[in-house]
């Protein structure tokens, strides 16, 4: 399992299954993905395809803001293309509605005046808002390229021991 402040590097199903025993103790799996997490699921090779299908096994959501479309999940490149929007397809893409917009620009201020440096973007700001609506009452697992700006996000939110960061 991967908790906040933890992360792990390039993970291998493995670690998704770690993540996913525990959220078998009775509480759900929420996945949410920025576009870091939607590169490294996109199922291109036979590793991303097997981490993408322990994940569907263990996850009762996976969850995709639309903010994320945004940041150019689709390349130009129709092979590519091809495999992010089979990966879309899958995802529960959300709304992002006025709460977690504004819960979204206080964790981003948060992150500010706590010195992060470079700050966080909207778009990751709207992924942790996202993943801390649903830490309420679920275990969230954010999957991201992004380590070190989400573990700074999620330690702002109001359930951080509900959110885990896996970096791709």
């Amino acid at each position: 399992m991967v908790r906040l402040g933890h992360r792990a590097e390039a993970p291998g199903v493995g670690t998704i299954a770690r993540h996913g025993d525990a959220a078998g103790s009775g509480s759900r799996l929420i996945v949410v993905l920025d576009t870091g997490g939607v590169e490294g699921l996109a199922p291109i090779d036979e590793r991303r395809r097997a981490c993408l299908r322990l994940l569907r096994e263990r996850a009762d959501d996976l969850v995709l803001p639309t903010a994320v479309l945004a940041e150019s999940v689709l390349t130009g490149h129709p092979g590519h293309d091809y495999q992010v929007r089979r990966l879309l397809e899958l995802l529960d893409i959300t709304d992002i509605d006025p709460p977690t917009g504004h819960a979204a620009g206080a964790l981003r201020h948060a992150a500010i005046a706590g010195g992060q440096s470079p700050p966080p973007s909207g778009v990751d700001a709207l992924v942790a808002a996202t993943a801390e609506a649903r830490a309420a009452s679920d275990d969230v697992l954010i999957i991201t390229s992004d380590g070190d700006d989400f573990e700074q996000l999620a330690s702002l939110a109001s359930n951080p021991e509900r959110i885990s960061v896996l970096v791709m």
